[in-house]
């Protein structure tokens, strides 16, 4: 975790469930000065329903909101929240991990023993953006872990037909629509694919997916009417949403620019195209398009999109909810590789992602790379690729004080400013722990 925000839309985010919390209004309570006066959120709410538990339990410290001090960019607000410190950003690492957990089931209900299990997860949690995703706070992988937890519970439901799988599957929908309106809804297809084998005996099974969908527009259409005046008012200008890219740009980028191409960030796409294509042999056909054809359909849309560069972030936002899937299908893959293959390309692709994730986890986006390489042509340059462009924005080790950019981006080493080395002993605790399961899972692999 660095512990801080790293865009004004996790900003707004969190400040729209502080403000409900603390204030039972849809209006932030103070309101945000941000190039203008922002007076509500407008991200989906699902994206600020994930703090309200956590505002609950924490509502002692709520008077150490940090308030903006007129209308200028005060960046206390990203960098000077403790609350959020103890009770936003933990939650983003916890999404990531149970995202790569159920990455792990998904491979193994596709027919994976547990080494391809393990290979899907490390994918996803550390070779691809999720990594750096788990740092916050865009609401992408809200949706991501709503995409794992669809494709999982129809899954689970063509194996045993339990009706609770179908219920896990429909709140998977309902949340994403929360979340994310479009990415949310783009999941509702996949899901009856995936269930049309049982559709036509059960059509109640796609019957409760669509009712999920249903309502989750519903509540939508509820909350931009509370916030914004109308139902179909989403809280931005007209002309801050079209599909204008020419797809000539904005796929190319997407896919292989330095700043932003897939396979440079997530390289075990190579080895999910072969899992799907073992699928598709396999007579899996249907959970082949679904699994496959979902994030197609996501990439060409984000591809299209009037900003396919996403703004200030790390690598392809956008593709962010694909990723579960994607990692779940190469864990299969990994088995249908020739086996002079199997023995290294796996690692050699987790390797590739680790290194990018590596500047990505250590580095402050806001210390420079985030504006350095926020428009389409930048995102073609050889420095635009975080290993080689990021870490020219770091300084120093520790930072320095609290808004200090410049340094190792990691909330141990900021709270260390305050407290002192002691700040680092959950750090190391956490790093122990993680190594001995490490070890655990090593010997438990080799005894199978």
């Amino acid at each position: 975790m660095n512990g801080h925000f790293l865009s004004i839309d996790g900003l707004i985010m969190w400040r729209q469930a502080t403000s409900l919390v603390y204030h039972g209004s849809w209006s932030l309570s103070p309101t945000v000065w941000w190039g203008d006066y922002v007076r509500s959120s407008y991200r989906g709410v699902g994206a600020s329903l994930q703090y309200v538990p956590g505002l609950f339990a924490l509502d002692w410290l709520s008077g150490h909101l940090p308030v903006q001090a007129g209308p200028h960019y005060d960046f206390k607000l990203f960098y000077g929240d403790i609350l959020y410190i103890l009770s936003g950003a933990p939650l983003w690492a916890l999404v990531t991990a149970v995202t790569a957990y159920l990455v792990g089931l998904t491979a193994r209900v596709l027919g994976g023993d547990h080494k391809q299990a393990l290979w899907a997860m490390a994918f996803y949690g550390l070779g691809s953006p999720a990594f750096a995703a788990s740092r916050g706070d865009w609401p992408q992988p809200l949706v991501a872990i709503c995409w794992a937890a669809g494709a999982y519970g129809c899954l689970r439901y063509l194996n045993d037909r339990r009706g609770r799988w179908l219920w896990l599957a429909g709140i998977a929908v309902f949340y994403g629509v929360l979340t994310r309106p479009l990415e949310g809804s783009l999941l509702l297809p996949a899901e009856l694919i995936l269930l049309l084998p049982l559709i036509r005996r059960n059509p109640g099974a796609g019957g409760s997916q669509i009712g999920a969908w249903a309502v989750g527009i519903g509540v939508t259409m509820l909350t931009n009417w509370a916030r914004f005046g109308g139902p179909l008012n989403f809280g931005y200008a007209q002309s801050q949403e079209a599909w204008t890219t020419p797809i000539w740009i904005g796929l190319p980028g997407d896919l292989v620019s330095p700043g932003r191409g897939i396979l440079w960030e997530f390289p075990a796409l190579v080895i999910a195209l072969v899992g799907l294509v073992y699928l598709w042999r396999r007579r899996d056909r249907w959970i082949a398009i679904a699994l496959g054809g979902l994030p197609a359909v996501l990439l060409v849309e984000a591809s299209l999109y009037v900003d396919w560069v996403g703004g200030w972030d790390w690598g392809f936002r956008f593709f962010q909810p694909a990723l579960p899937l994607l990692a779940g299908v190469a864990g299969v893959g990994v088995v249908a590789l020739p086996r002079a293959l199997r023995l290294w390309l796996p690692a050699v692709v987790l390797g590739v992602g680790l290194i990018w994730n590596a500047p990505v986890i250590l580095t402050d986006l806001l210390a420079g790379y985030g504006a350095a390489y926020a428009d389409g042509a930048a995102n073609f340059r050889l420095d635009a690729y975080p290993p080689i462009g990021a870490w020219r924005f770091l300084h120093h080790l520790r930072p320095q004080s609290g808004l200090d950019s410049a340094g190792i981006d990691l909330v141990w080493l900021r709270a260390y400013t305050y407290v002192g080395p002691l700040a680092l002993v959950p750090f190391v605790l956490l790093i122990a722990g993680a190594a001995v399961l490490w070890r655990r899972t090593w010997r438990e692999l080799r005894r199978v």
